[in-house]
């Protein structure tokens, strides 16, 4: 069996590395917690997103073990993407009412900053850079 131990290793001082964070400064881990949660769940909200419109479009889905069905697929995106906004958004609000300034959570402004300097090197740079899969070249797509 081929257990990735270096990635286990890795990941476990990671985690521990973030934990002291919180020994130190409350503020600095929930601002960490904060900001990565955002990341994953619009990560999520893309995904789905994705989905969501071949599902509408009605373009084939890659194949699976197993089917919803066309009604019960599509719900269950709109559930999903629901929440997922929801609970983006509130990832970013500040722990407590009235917050001092510097207990707001601020985690907002560096994801906006990071998404809107990623679509500007995606637009000006980037898109002119990426060479894709070797299988999708090789499919002729």
């Amino acid at each position: 069996m081929a257990v990735p131990v270096n990635s286990i290793v890795v990941s476990f001082v990671v985690t521990c590395l973030l934990a002291l964070i919180n020994i130190g400064s409350t503020v600095a881990f929930n601002s960490i917690s904060s900001l990565t949660l955002g990341g994953i769940l619009s990560s999520y909200v893309i995904s789905i997103s994705c989905i969501l419109r071949k599902r509408l479009v009605g373009e084939e889905l890659l194949p699976s073990k197993f089917k919803l069905g066309h009604g019960f697929g599509i719900f269950l995106n709109v559930a999903s993407l629901i929440f997922l906004v929801f609970m983006f958004v509130l990832s970013f609000f500040p722990p407590s009412v009235n917050p001092a300034p510097n207990l707001m959570n601020w985690n907002i402004l560096i994801y906006g900053v990071v998404v809107i300097g990623s679509l500007l090197h995606y637009l000006f740079q980037g898109r002119y850079m990426y060479d894709g899969p070797v299988e999708y070249v090789r499919k002729g797509i």
